[in-house]
């Protein structure tokens, strides 16, 4: 037996001995008093009712009486002479088959009867083992005599005592028995439960398979919860470290080559070796760091920051960021085609500030790497969402590869130009923002267009 199943077994088993225990003092010292004192009340009260009743209706009355309050009833009227007097009560008793070996009326006795007093005696009859309560008052100057035997309770209340210990010590036996089995059922899933602990601590976090239908499987599906969440959390976690290796070997890849060339060229400056444009090329590697260094406080601060979320018209806040590029846009002679479906406003809830960095970097993107010069917009409703799409022409055919475009500093080998710059950090912001509104987003590569896309939830009206 477990810890537990003993644990229960001793303190149950401790509380029927109490309980027998204390059973077994009142069947010893207060069934006795109770049990006499119950005798007495029946004959007073019938004493009561005999002194009430009128003579004839009395003497009508007795073996009525007798039956149904269970004594014995004698009468006789009252004599001087003491030895008749008793001779003749005991054989009337002896008549209705109650035989005294110690009876006896004393002159005292009937002297406090006359004066209208109850008498209440008991005489112990010895070896019989019972003695005989009875009540004596006077009606009519006749002597009345109610009674009743009552037998010796401590030779019952033994043989009550020794086989209630034989119950007791049986009880017992079948107490440890059915607390074993039924400790073995709560035990076991505790059990498990407490291993399938064990393994999440262990980080392996696995599930368990408790079936109780009470307070224990609540429980286990508590643990199985929190082992899902923990594993989704572990895995986030690993996840994170992995991209934070991957982000520090970027940042030192993307800072190493401009500082090699700073050295490089300073040093071509030192040795007297510069043809006029190596301060230029210095400036122009300084000028990216310092740019890279903005976007990574950029990223930083986005992280951090409080949002303030409020009620937006998606249209709106979109243009108010197009404005931002129409002169880069006719600089590149680049048609922007925009397809609004929806007449009443589409609104949606962002913090303004964030969002519009989204829509600018979006809209950078397109213009940098759009194959053919033109960028396709769409807003539109759709059952309970709100979707904005941007789409631009591309030479990526790789669609896997396209997923890791949210990633820091991930550039495609495809899409490497010279003639274009940039962080590899603003898709990282977009996601970063995103991420912190709990929006949906995708990229897709669509014949031969990459497309990004953001799903909008209709806010409560």
């Amino acid at each position: 037996m477990n810890r537990l199943g003993r644990k229960i077994s001793i303190t149950i088993t401790l509380c029927i001995l109490f309980v027998f225990i204390f059973y077994l003092m009142i069947n010893s010292y207060l069934l006795p008093k109770y049990y006499l004192f119950q005798m007495k009340n029946r004959v007073h009260d019938l004493s009561t009712e005999i002194n009430k009743m009128p003579m004839a209706e009395f003497k009508q009355s007795i073996n009525q009486l007798e039956q149904e309050n269970n004594v014995t009833i004698a009468y006789e009227p009252i004599q001087t002479n003491l030895d008749h007097f008793n001779g003749i009560l005991r054989d009337n008793l002896y008549q209705k088959r109650v035989t005294l070996n110690k009876f006896w009326v004393t002159e005292d006795t009937i002297n406090q009867v006359k004066s209208g007093k109850r008498i209440s005696k008991i005489y112990n009859q010895g070896k019989l083992k019972s003695s005989f309560l009875v009540d004596f008052i006077q009606k009519d100057n006749v002597f009345i005599v109610v009674g009743v035997s009552i037998v010796y309770l401590s030779d019952a209340v033994q043989i009550v005592n020794k086989f209630t210990i034989y119950i007791m010590i049986f009880l017992i036996l079948m107490l440890i028995l059915m607390v074993w089995i039924w400790s073995k059922k709560i035990t076991d899933p505790l059990k498990e439960l407490k291993d399938i602990s064990i393994e999440i601590a262990q980080l392996e976090f696995k599930k368990a398979k408790i079936s109780t239908n009470d307070e224990i499987e609540e429980l286990a599906q508590s643990i199985n919860e929190m082992s899902d969440k923990l594993r989704i959390a572990h895995d986030d976690l690993n996840q994170r470290n992995a991209n934070l290796k991957t982000f520090i070997s970027d940042i030192s890849h993307e800072l190493k080559t401009p500082l090699a060339l700073i050295k490089a060229y300073s040093a071509g400056i030192k040795d007297g070796i510069d043809d006029g444009t190596y301060v230029d090329t210095i400036i122009r590697q300084t000028d990216q760091i310092n740019r890279l260094i903005d976007k990574l406080l950029e990223l930083s601060r986005i992280e951090r920051e409080i949002l303030h979320v409020e009620q937006f018209d998606l249209i709106k806040l979109f243009e108010s960021s197009l404005e931002n590029f129409e002169i880069e846009l006719n600089q590149n002679n680049i048609t922007l085609t925009k397809e609004y479906i929806g007449t009443n406003q589409l609104n949606i809830e962002v913090d303004r500030d964030q969002f519009e960095k989204v829509f600018n970097n979006l809209i950078s993107n397109a213009i940098k790497y759009t194959k053919y010069p033109e960028i396709k917009i769409k807003i539109y409703e759709e059952n309970e969402e709100i979707l904005f799409k941007i789409k631009n022409e591309t030479n990526l055919k790789n669609s896997t590869q396209i997923k890791q475009m949210w990633e820091p500093f991930y550039v495609m080998e495809a899409s490497r130009n010279k003639h274009l710059t940039g962080t590899g950090l603003g898709l990282a912001i977009v996601k970063s923002i995103l991420y912190r509104h709990h929006l949906k987003h995708d990229v897709e590569l669509i014949d031969g267009n990459i497309q990004f896309s953001i799903h909008f939830p209709k806010p409560l009206q």
